[in-house]
């Protein structure tokens, strides 16, 4: 999936609790992985505002690195959920203007 890289991003920034740290730490991953300020900050609010406590949760997660934490979390949640949690953080790195990473090679 080409957006998973920004997903598994997202994922990280969000596993804090809905408040500043948080959205700090989804900030600082982004802007290490290459993004412009402007872009780190729309993800970071936009990941608050559209996920709710858990999705956030995981994002900010993601962010800190904590990806065996992140990954036990993702495989508890239901097709449908991990879905859901796809096809949003997908929209919100559209909204942002969110370059795709480079594939790693």
């Amino acid at each position: 999936m080409r957006w998973a890289p920004v997903a598994a991003l997202l994922l990280v920034a969000s596993a804090c609790s809905r408040d500043d740290a948080g959205r700090r730490t989804i900030i600082d991953a982004c802007l290490k992985g290459g993004q412009q300020e402007q872009v780190c900050t729309c993800l970071a609010n936009e990941s608050e505002k559209r996920l709710d406590k858990t999705m956030f949760g995981l994002v900010v997660l993601g962010a800190a690195g904590n990806e065996t934490e992140t990954d036990r979390i993702m495989n508890t949640l239901s097709p449908a959920a991990v879905q859901r949690f796809a096809n949003a953080t997908q929209a919100i790195a559209r909204t942002c203007g969110a370059a795709p990473p480079a594939p790693v090679r």
